[in-house]
This record gives structure tokens, C-alpha cells and sequence, in this order.
């Protein structure tokens, strides 16, 4: 007698761990940079650069970047702009387990904070949120059939997600924009911000590919006067590799951060610099998987020996998809300054902040809030800049899919477009188009048997030919079987019952010795 198996590989999150972290940086003004006179927008970035487990321990490492926009203490005060970048390194503890380890790290910035120490000296304050999702990859054996003569067998189809491929990578986007035309040329780029949208997977030949939408805002100085502000927002598409090959009927799950990126003037074929390039890193994490159905031995027994079915626990993942959901979420804002009206918005720029996401009442609790800041004119003569910075919350309940032990393994939002409207002389409406993406996984815990054990009986004496028998509480045609090890076959059929017949209490029965 012979316990088959067949060999399954697959994952599951056993831990989403979420800590936050401060960090304070002093940043110092370069010396071809003017005085600050007064901060305007200070834009600070988080991301990760690598992961590295040794041992027990995990060191997360990364940069923050601050992008800052400041008034200059100079006679003519002008817009100037610089950009600082500083390493940071977080450890932890892996969670315990005799599994191969797998890891998702991510960090956003959730709140900044910066002031002036006095012209040449700038401290920001910046809280951050590290997101780990720890997932563990086990190779795991399914028991099939079971060999040998006189033995019969149960089986139950269990769903199964098994993993065929997972990777981490950094993609490299590189992109050349034109400003629209009939903008002036650039002298000097002031700020920027860059934003992608819900990425797509797609495909082309044998590997499986994400596409999305990009936005470029930007705010630079003209190139023929000095004192020129210009705004612009581009979009251009983003593709990008996952270096998987889907390979039939499996399905790729991907998720993405965009770290490091910069903005660069360009010349265009004239010699004029009407032309941006857009240059991007982008961490990439992607797992093809296949959702199965397969049959394992649930239980079994043999006319000629006892049999000990050995079970063990086996938690697997049953079911693994994605959620998306767009809205839009909209704010107004009033706007100050001294003459009590605005000559100029220079820019209107939106970035994601937050998301969190629980479960309660067969829904899943969606909140977030986005960031804008607002860089206007407020009387031109007075060559009074100034900016706001508010913040945009959203909230959705979105329904649960049919069935229990759901969770949330990952919950990110996209920031797809945006606009505003001047409502008055000190007020706009800004709208932001938002898309959120949730990976959601269940879990079930099934008594696999992983071993047999025969045990030979004693010979017993001759059975009556014909037993009676009441079916109790509890029985089905495969226990009744089972007890009398006797074929179930013969046993429904000389109760006039199909194999998969319901056996109701008290139900007489004949069996046949």
C-alpha cells in the first residue's frame, strides 16, 4: 500500500506589519542658491533601495528627498528651488517560521514639516509609515490516491493558489516630453511633481507587462524673462517589465512604487530647450499564480488490513484577487492674501499621502487622504508668492466576495487625474480622480492526511450472510461502508441507493457479509 503525492508550491502573508518612523534632516542651501526669505513647498519623498535578511534580522534601507520651493531673500524676490536627499536604514525582526521568507517593503511619507533656521539652514520633520508584508513560501505535498489492492478511497476537491513565478525588480523609465505648444522655453525648472496611475497588466510574447499613466506637473521659469512663472501638466504612458512569463492559464498580481526620479530640461531639435526628460526608477513585485482545484484523499480504509491515516494541518491560500475602485474627492479652499484677491495660480500639484483599509460587517473600510498644494500670486506688484497645502480625505465600503476568512494583504490609491476651478477672486474647487486597489487573499486550514500506517487484523470469524442495520445520526453511505469494510459500491447497490445518495436516520439497511 502506497501513499501518492503530489508536490504543490505555494505562499501566503502571514504578517502585514506597519511602524512609523521620524525623521529630521538639516538641509543646507547651496552656495549657488540665494537666502531663503520664506518656504513656499516642501515636498519630502520616502522610499526603499534594498532589503537584506541576515539571520533573524531584516534591514530595510532607503532615502527621503525633499523637493523644496522657496521665496529668495533678493531685491526682486524670485522663485528658487533645491533638492537634498538623505539615507535611512530601519531593522527588524522576520516573524518565525521554518518557511522560505519573502518581502514586500514600502514606506510613504505621512506628514512634513520644515521651517527656516535662517537663510542658509532648512530642518524638516518628516513622519513616515514602513509597510512590511512578510509572506511565507512552502512546498508543500498534497496526498492524491493511495495504492493497493482491496482499498478504497475518499477524495475532496480543495482550491488551491499555487505560485509559478516571483520576482522583484526595478524597472527604469525613460521619457522625453514637449511642452505644449506655444509655451515658452525653459530657463530653469522651479519644482515638480510625478504621479502614476493604476498599473495594467498586460502582455506581450511571453512576458507579462504593466502599463499606466503618468503625470508630469510642473512649474519652471521662462527662459525670456526672469521674472516668468509657467505651469504645465504632461501625461505620457509607462510601461514596464515584470520579467515573469504568465505562462498559460495563470494570472499575474503586481504592485508598484515609484522611488527616485528627476526632471531635466531638454533641447529640442532647434537648439531650444522645449523639452522635458523624465527619468524613473520603479520597484516592481509581481507573482503569477493559478487558482486549482485539486483532489485529495480525505479518507480511506481496506478490507484486508486497518489503516492509520496521519493528518496534519495544512493552511493554504484558496483564493487570491484584486479589487479596484475609482472615485473622486473634492474640497474647496480660500485662499489669503493682502489685497484680498489673486492675480495668479502658478500651480495646483496633488500627491497620495495615505491609505488604510479594515474589515467589519462584510464590507472593507477604504480611507485615505491625498495631498495638494496650491502656489499662487497674490498681488503682483508687491511680487507677494505665496502657497497652501490642505488635504483631501476619501472614504468607500466596499462589499466583501462570497465566503469568510478574507484579508487584506495590500491596499494602495493612485492618483489618475486632477483639476481645479477659480470659484471667486480668493477661492477654488479642486477635484482629484482617485483609484484604489486592494489584493485580497483567503485562507483555509485543511486536516491533510501526510502518512499511513497498516496495521494487520486478527482473523475473524465468518460474518452473517445478512446484517440489519438502522442508520443513525451522522452516517452516510461511505461510514456505514467504512465500519463493515465492505465495497460501498456493493453497499449502495444492495440497498437500491446511488454512491452519493443522502442516508436518512433510521433508514433500514441490509448488509450483505
Amino acid at each position: 500500500m502506497e501513499l501518492i503525492k503530489k508536490p504543490v508550491r505555494t505562499y501566503r502573508t502571514i504578517e502585514i506589519r506597519e511602524t512609523e518612523e521620524l525623521f529630521e534632516n538639516s538641509i543646507i542651501v547651496p552656495d549657488s542658491k540665494p537666502d531663503v526669505k520664506s518656504l513656499l513647498v516642501v515636498n519630502a519623498e520616502c522610499f526603499v533601495t534594498g532589503v537584506e535578511k541576515t539571520g533573524r534580522m531584516l534591514e530595510v534601507s532607503g532615502e527621503i528627498k525633499y523637493r523644496i520651493l522657496y521665496v529668495s531673500d533678493t531685491p526682486d524676490s524670485r522663485l528658487e528651488s533645491i533638492t537634498s536627499r538623505f539615507p535611512w536604514s530601519v531593522s527588524c525582526q522576520k516573524p518565525k517560521t521554518d518557511a522560505e521568507i519573502g518581502v514586500v517593503a514600502g514606506c510613504r511619507c505621512q506628514h512634513t514639516e520644515a521651517g527656516a533656521v535662517n537663510g542658509r539652514k532648512i530642518v524638516g520633520r518628516s513622519v513616515t509609515s514602513l509597510i512590511c508584508r512578510f509572506f511565507e513560501i512552502m512546498n508543500s505535498d498534497l496526498s492524491r490516491e493511495i495504492e493497493g489492492e482491496n482499498v478504497f478511497v475518499k477524495s475532496m476537491p480543495i482550491n488551491v493558489v499555487s505560485l509559478k513565478d516571483n520576482l522583484d525588480s526595478v524597472t527604469r523609465v525613460n521619457q522625453t516630453l514637449a511642452l505644449p505648444h506655444g509655451s515658452p522655453a525653459i530657463g530653469e525648472i522651479l519644482y515638480a511633481k510625478v504621479n502614476l496611475g493604476n498599473p495594467q497588466v498586460g502582455y506581450k510574447e511571453d512576458e507579462a507587462c504593466l502599463e499606466c499613466k503618468g503625470t508630469l506637473n510642473m512649474l519652471y521659469r521662462g527662459d525670456m524673462a526672469e521674472d516668468s512663472v509657467e505651469s504645465v501638466v504632461l501625461e505620457f504612458p509607462v510601461k514596464m517589465n515584470t520579467g515573469i512569463d504568465p505562462g498559460g492559464e495563470n494570472i499575474v498580481l503586481a504592485s508598484t512604487a515609484l522611488k527616485n526620479w528627476e526632471v531635466e530640461p531638454q533641447e529640442d531639435s532647434d537648439g531650444i530647450y522645449t523639452q522635458v526628460s523624465i527619468s524613473m526608477e520603479v520597484d516592481v513585485n509581481a507573482q503569477a499564480v493559478r487558482h486549482e482545484e485539486q483532489m485529495v484523499v480525505d479518507d480511506a480504509y481496506s478490507l484486508d488490513t486497518i489503516i492509520n491515516l496521519n493528518k496534519a494541518p495544512l493552511d493554504i491560500v484558496t483564493d487570491e484577487r484584486e479589487l479596484v475602485e475609482n472615485l473622486e474627492a473634492n474640497t474647496h479652499i480660500r485662499l489669503d492674501s493682502d489685497n484680498g484677491s489673486l492675480d495668479e495660480i502658478y500651480m495646483v500639484a496633488v500627491g497620495k499621502k495615505s491609505v488604510l483599509s479594515n474589515i467589519s460587517d462584510n464590507h472593507i473600510n477604504v480611507q485615505g487622504n491625498v495631498g495638494v498644494d496650491v502656489v499662487y500670486l497674490g498681488d503682483r506688484k508687491a511680487k507677494d508668492t505665496r502657497s497652501q497645502t490642505v488635504e483631501i480625505p476619501f472614504t468607500r465600503a466596499l462589499p466583501l466576495p462570497d465566503g469568510e476568512n478574507w484579508q487584506v494583504t495590500e491596499a494602495d490609491c493612485f492618483i489618475e487625474d486632477s483639476s481645479f476651478e477659480i470659484i471667486s477672486n480668493d477661492s477654488l474647487d479642486i477635484s482629484v480622480k482617485i483609484s484604489i486597489r486592494l489584493r485580497l487573499c483567503k485562507c483555509s486550514s485543511y486536516a491533510c492526511i501526510e502518512s499511513i500506517e497498516e496495521i494487520k487484523r486478527e482473523t475473524a470469524g465468518r460474518k452473517a450472510p445478512i446484517l440489519l442495520y438502522f442508520a443513525q445520526p451522522g452516517d452516510t453511505l461511505w461510514s456505514v461502508a467504512k465500519h463493515y469494510r465492505i465495497p460501498l459500491e456493493n453497499l449502495a447497490r444492495d440497498n437500491n441507493m446511488g454512491p452519493e445518495d443522502i442516508l436518512e436516520t433510521g433508514k433500514k439497511m441490509f448488509i450483505m457479509g
